[in-house]
């Protein structure tokens, strides 16, 4: 089963992000987004494929993505 995580671009690698997910992408990685402004790459991997990708020149950070849910508007508050 894959992972979704966020993979932060180092400055140097910005200019080549899109580049950089092609990297990715042969490391494993179902790349989902790449947002060159912000320097993410978001995508899905599997848990024995992250350490490959974290050493990956031009990854910063490899992090779990998380997710959050707001109840529906007609949901009692507690």
């Amino acid at each position: 089963m894959k992972k979704s995580v966020i993979i932060t671009v180092s400055d140097e690698a910005l200019t080549e992000i899109d580049q950089l997910a092609d990297k990715l992408k042969k490391k494993g990685l179902k790349v989902e987004r790449v947002l060159p402004i912000t320097g993410v790459i978001a995508g899905a991997v599997a848990p024995d494929k992250v350490a490959s990708i974290r050493k990956v020149q031009g990854v910063l950070s490899v992090e779990d993505e998380l997710y959050s849910e707001l109840p529906p508007p007609d949901a009692p508050v507690q």
